[in-house]
C-alpha cells in the first residue's frame, strides 16, 4: 500500500490508512478493486511464524456526492474524443435490425470498447427532434454520419515501393490505436514502431470527424440511370447539393466530375464544414476500423450492380475481377458474383442492409459501422497528384476531354480555364508527388491506407467462359486488395472497388481515375465543424 498517499481510517485502531482512488463514476459504470494480502519473499522463517494464527482485518469505504459535471455522456478509453453534436445532428442508437431511436445524450449511445460506434442523423426538411427515446422513421432520415474519434497510432510499415515486387505475403495486423484530443500533444512519428496523430485529424484541429455512413446519393432518384448527375456549371453544382441523401437502400450519386462533387460536398451543410472526403480520412476509418475498436475483418463487397447503398453479398468473393460474372455456386473457388436487387429488398446474390446479414459489410461488423467502403461505386476521393515536381498544384486531368472540371494544367499539356477554381484551402485535399512512374507507390501520406499496404504485386485473373481474356491486377499485401497510385494518365484517386470486382474490391483497395464524370465512380461525405463554436 505504501505507493498510495495516506489518509485518515475508518476503522478503529487502525495500523495504516490509505486513499486508492478518487475521480468521478458514471452512471452505469463500474470500477472494481481487489485488497490481497501478500508476503514478500524477503520475510525471514521468524517473521513468517510470528504471523501465523494472526488476524488481519481491512476495510475499502467509499465517500461520495452526486455530482451533474457536463451532463453528457463520455466514454474513459476516447479521451475526451467524443462526439460533437450540433443541432442539426441528431445523436441515435440503431438496434440489431436497423431500427433508429434518439439517444439520451446523459446515458450510454456509443461503447467503442464494444466496437458500438457514435452515429448521428440529419433530418429531412421540416421533421423536427422527435425527443429522446423515440424512433425515428426511415422517411425522416436525410442522412446518417458515424464519429471517428481523434486518435494516434502506432505506424507498423514505413517501406517505400516504386515497383512491384515479384511475389508479396500477407501482411494485415491489428493497428494499434491511442484515441487523444486535440489539446494533446501531436504525434509526428515518421518510421515503423513510432506514433503518429492521424492526419485526418490534424489538418481541421478537430477531435474527429462524422463521415457519412453510406455512398452519397442522389435524393429522388428511382432508377440507377437517374442518379447519375453531374451539374452543368458550379452554380448548378450549389444548387445540386440539395439533393444529397445518406442512407440505405438509395442510389449511389454517380456520373459526376471531381470538382462537381467538391463543390456539392462544400455546399451540402457549410455550417458544417462539409466536404468530399479525402484520402486520409478514408484512411482514418480503414486504420479504424483494423484496430481493437473495429471489425479487425475484411468488409463484405457491396456487389449490387444497381448501385444501391447498404448492400452485402451473400458469399464472399474468392476471386477478383475477370470480366465476367462468376457463379459462387458453379465456380467455389473463382467467385466474384454480382447482381442487380429491387430496391430495398434482398436480391438473389445480395441482402439489403435492413436485413441483420448485411452487417457483414459494415466496419464494425455491426450497424453501427460505415457501409459501402467495399464494393458499390468507386468513390472519388478530392485527393490528386500535382502538376510537376513540387508545384503543389492538383492537376486538372489527362487533357481537355477527360478531366476533373477544376481549373489547371492538364497532363497533355492543355489548360482547362472554364472550370471551377481549384480550393485555396489546402485542408480540403490531399495532394500527391508528382511522377512519371505509374507503379510508384512510393508516394504516399502515412495514415492514408495506401502504400503502408506494400509491397504490392501483379495479379492475373481469368474468367471461366470459352475465349475469357486475362485480366491483370496490381494487389497489396492486405486481403489483396488493388493497389494503383495516381499517375500522369489518372492523376485523381478512387477508393473501395466497383461491384464487380470481387476479392480486389475492398477497405484498403485504391485506384486512379482522370477525374472525368464515370457511370461506376461515386463520392462520400465529411463533416470536420469546429467543435470550440459548439
Amino acid at each position: 500500500m505504501n505507493t498510495y498517499s495516506k489518509s485518515d481510517g475508518i476503522l478503529e485502531e487502525k495500523a495504516e490508512s490509505y486513499k486508492i482512488a478518487e475521480g468521478h463514476l458514471r452512471k452505469d459504470q463500474v470500477i472494481n478493486f481487489e485488497v490481497r494480502l501478500w508476503m514478500d519473499e524477503s520475510i525471514t522463517i521468524e517473521d513468517a511464524e510470528a504471523t501465523m494464527n494472526k488476524i488481519f482485518e481491512s476495510k475499502i469505504t467509499v465517500e461520495a456526492a452526486v455530482e451533474k459535471t457536463e451532463g453528457k455522456y463520455k466514454e474513459d478509453i476516447l479521451n475526451g474524443a467524443d462526439p460533437v453534436l450540433d443541432d442539426k445532428l441528431i445523436p441515435v442508437v440503431i438496434d440489431d435490425k436497423g431500427k433508429v431511436t434518439r439517444a439520451d445524450e446523459d446515458a450510454k449511445w456509443y461503447n467503442y470498447s464494444n466496437q458500438e460506434w457514435a452515429n448521428a442523423v440529419i433530418l429531412m426538411d421540416g421533421k423536427s427532434d422527435p425527443g429522446v427515446g423515440q424512433e425515428i422513421p426511415e422517411d425522416s432520415i436525410e442522412s446518417y454520419f458515424v464519429w471517428i474519434p481523434r486518435y494516434r497510432y502506432k505506424i507498423f510499415s514505413d517501406e517505400r515501393y516504386d515497383k512491384l515486387s515479384e511475389e508479396i505475403e500477407d501482411r494485415v495486423q491489428t493497428i494499434q490505436v491511442v484515441f487523444e484530443n486535440k489539446d494533446t500533444e501531436e504525434k509526428q512519428g515518421e518510421t515503423k514502431g513510432t506514433w503518429l496523430t492521424h492526419p485526418a485529424f490534424t489538418a481541421f484541429n478537430a477531435n474527429g470527424i462524422w463521415v457519412g455512413k453510406f455512398e452519397t446519393g442522389y435524393k429522388g432518384a428511382e432508377t440507377t440511370q437517374t442518379a447519375q448527375q453531374n451539374p452543368t456549371d458550379e452554380n448548378d453544382a450549389i444548387a445540386k447539393a440539395a439533393n444529397v441523401i445518406i442512407k440505405p437502400n438509395v442510389y449511389s450519386w454517380r456520373g459526376i466530375q471531381v470538382a462537381n462533387a467538391y463543390i456539392v460536398g462544400r455546399n451540402y451543410e457549410k455550417e458544417l464544414d462539409s466536404h468530399m472526403m479525402k484520402n486520409t480520412e478514408w484512411g482514418a476509418v480503414a486504420y479504424l476500423s483494423q484496430s481493437i475498436y473495429g471489425s479487425r475483418e475484411e468488409v463484405r463487397i457491396n456487389n449490387n450492380s444497381s448501385y444501391l447503398t447498404g448492400y452485402a453479398a451473400k458469399a464472399v468473393p474468392t476471386t477478383g475481377y475477370t470480366a465476367t460474372n462468376e457463379s459462387c455456386a458453379t465456380h467455389p473457388d473463382a467467385c466474384n458474383e454480382y447482381g442487380t436487387a429491387d430496391k430495398g429488398k434482398d436480391g438473389s446474390l445480395n441482402t439489403q442492409y435492413f436485413n441483420p446479414s448485411s452487417v457483414v459489410a459494415s466496419t464494425t461488423n455491426n450497424y453501427t459501422g460505415i457501409f459501402d467502403m467495399s464494393g458499390g461505386a468507386w468513390e472519388y476521393m478530392m485527393a490528386g497528384m500535382e502538376d510537376a515536381l513540387e508545384s503543389k498544384i492538383l492537376l486538372s486531368g489527362k487533357d481537355n476531354t477527360n478531366n476533373s472540371g477544376f481549373n489547371g494544367k492538364n497532363t497533355d499539356g492543355s489548360i482547362i480555364s472554364d472550370g471551377i477554381n481549384l480550393p485555396i484551402d489546402s485542408r480540403y485535399y490531399d495532394i500527391y508527388t508528382f511522377s512519371n512512374n505509374d507503379r510508384d507507390n512510393s508516394r504516399f501520406i502515412f495514415g492514408d491506407a495506401t502504400g503502408e499496404m506494400g509491397p504490392f504485386t501483379q495479379m492475373q485473373y481469368k474468367g471461366t467462359t470459352d475465349g475469357a481474356t486475362p485480366q491483370y491486377r496490381h494487389i497489396s499485401s492486405w486481403y489483396d486488395d488493388d493497389g494503383y497510385p495516381v499517375s500522369t494518365s489518372a492523376p485523381w484517386v478512387v477508393r473501395g472497388g466497383p461491384h464487380n470486382y470481387g476479392t480486389k474490391a475492398g477497405l484498403f483497395s485504391f485506384h486512379r481515375s482522370d477525374g472525368n464524370a464515370s457511370s461506376n465512380i461515386g463520392f462520400r461525405l465529411v463533416l470536420a465543424f469546429d467543435n470550440e463554436n459548439l
